[in-house]
């Protein structure tokens, strides 16, 4: 369970991006750190499933060891506002997570990188990391992005009454809070994923009364 409170008292500040040079650091040192290998595989587990910013030559199914999808971080923009934060879909520390992998075309990766890292790395909620990843029975190393524990926004594990509740509530940007979970519901249902925590929090969402509005 997370020391952080699971209802900030306060709105949140709001989110600082990383500046245009932090952001091409941040990329640098992935492609510097890079294995070696002739392909770059990208990691998806959330919106870059059923929303790519890229092209790609390759999408298959994979795993990657030792992290699990979770509703870890409040989402005070895209998903919530700072008044009333949603939670946004990041990797946290054990078990496994089923997801996607691309294979990213070679001809077009500098600009592909460009725009990945310009909408997860908007902010530094996120850490891009080379892990392997378990992809047709062969283990290759993959970038994949980590919720960065250090970070404001992280919130770590809630109970699912608890996510549920703030999720049911949350509007933001780019629509609700519960449109996000049931677009990754239906993304990895496509794909033939199963994840039953995240099923069972969508029915817990839409199993919740409806908020009725205060105005007379």
């Amino acid at each position: 369970m997370s020391s952080v409170s699971d209802r900030p008292s306060n709105p949140l500040p709001a989110i600082r991006p990383l500046s245009s040079e932090e952001r091409n650091q941040s990329l640098s040192r992935i492609l510097a750190d890079a294995p070696g290998a002739d392909e770059f595989w990208l990691f998806a587990y959330g919106s870059l499933i059923w929303s790519p910013c890229f092209t790609f030559e390759e999408k298959t199914a994979a795993t990657l060891p030792g992290y699990h999808r979770a509703f870890n971080f409040w989402s005070i923009l895209t998903r919530g506002t700072p008044e009333l934060p949603g939670l946004g879909l990041g990797l946290e520390a054990g078990g496994e997570c089923h997801g996607v992998a691309y294979r990213l075309s070679r001809r077009t990766q500098a600009e592909d990188l460009e725009a990945i890292w310009s909408r997860e790395m908007f902010s530094a909620v996120y850490e891009a990391r080379w892990l392997p990843l378990r992809i047709g029975g062969e283990t290759r190393p993959g970038v994949c992005f980590v919720t960065n524990p250090a970070h404001e926004q992280y919130i770590g594990a809630l109970p699912r009454e608890r996510a549920a509740e703030i999720i049911a509530r949350a509007h933001g940007a780019r629509g609700s809070c519960r449109d996000y979970l049931c677009e990754a519901v239906a993304a990895l249902r496509r794909h033939g994923i199963a994840d039953p925590l995240l099923d069972e929090l969508l029915a817990l969402v839409d199993g919740r009364p409806p908020v009725l509005s205060r105005e007379r």
